[in-house]
């Protein structure tokens, strides 16, 4: 992990994502990329204004200036660059940059509000199209642990599952060491859903012999990764809930999701149980492709 990418908040915020990356930049010696977007789209709006290239500089230039106060203020690494950016789409603008530079991380504060849940437009399509990890923060008032939590999926047939959960442990273990945390797995097996009550499909398996088969799948896995786990917790259920309610228990700073693709008509109806667990988190989540 050697370059990141980082989308800071407008002027006036608190500047969570930037938090987050000089506490990797100060433990690892990373590369900081600082954006700041000083695009203003009701000076496009046809009719109202137009949006002329002397005012597009002089807003792009102001935006610079106050880069300049906040490598000053931050004391940032003096390999840190900054750039102002015009340009009408976050995500667009950050899959073109991705293209451009081998990043290994995008950090972004997330654009929600503690206990309501949910992300806004752009932290969906960055969800959704980021070809390196992806580090949404947000500023809760609990007091975070330094413990991360490695969402895992307990789907033992499936290689590409397989894949990603390792790619998640690799990742995870990663950061424990860089930020001097501990690490937690949690899977999630499924509970008796509304076809299954109704008697059209099979019910699943959650008896005591498929847990324990299950963990020692988890915990064999685990081993082979070379990741360091302190606890698997395996539960059923909801996984948005459960899940969720793991890491708001241990206070976690950090959960760790994969991105699953799920297409068809059975994406359509049932959605991505990575976007449901996403969607109902509190704490800061990192997204791996």
């Amino acid at each position: 992990m050697k370059n990141i990418l980082v989308i800071l908040d407008k002027p006036k915020h608190e500047q969570i994502a930037l938090q987050r990356a000089m506490a990797l930049a100060e433990a690892a010696g990373v590369r900081l990329h600082l954006v700041s977007f000083a695009y203003e789209p009701q000076l496009t709006l046809p009719g109202v204004h137009e949006a002329t290239e002397d005012l597009v500089q002089t807003m792009v230039s102001g935006r610079e200036h106050w880069l300049e106060e906040l490598r000053k203020r931050h004391q940032l690494p003096a390999d840190t660059v900054t750039e102002a950016v015009w340009h009408y789409s976050i995500a667009n603008w950050t899959q073109e940059a991705l293209v451009r530079k081998p990043f290994d991380l995008v950090i972004k504060t997330a654009q929600k509000q503690f206990g309501r849940g949910g992300f806004g437009s752009i932290d969906w399509q960055l969800i959704e199209r980021s070809p390196v990890p992806l580090w949404l923060a947000v500023s809760t008032p609990w007091v975070k642990r330094e413990r991360l939590v490695a969402a895992l999926d307990p789907s033992v047939d499936n290689p590409l599952h397989q894949e990603l959960n390792l790619r998640v442990l690799t990742i995870g273990d990663r950061l424990t060491q860089l930020l001097n945390a501990q690490m937690e797995a949690v899977a999630c097996l499924p509970g008796v859903g509304v076809l299954e009550e109704l008697g059209l499909a099979p019910r699943p398996d959650t008896s005591a012999e498929q847990q324990r088969s299950l963990r020692e799948h988890l915990q064999a896995m685990i081993a082979d990764s070379g990741a360091s786990c302190s606890e698997m917790h395996l539960v059923s259920g909801k996984p948005a809930r459960e899940v969720n309610r793991i890491v708001d228990r241990n206070k976690a700073r950090l959960m760790l999701v994969g991105r699953g693709v799920r297409k068809g008509p059975a994406g359509l109806l049932l959605g991505n149980t990575a976007e449901r667990i996403l969607a109902r988190s509190n704490t800061d989540v990192l997204i791996v492709p």
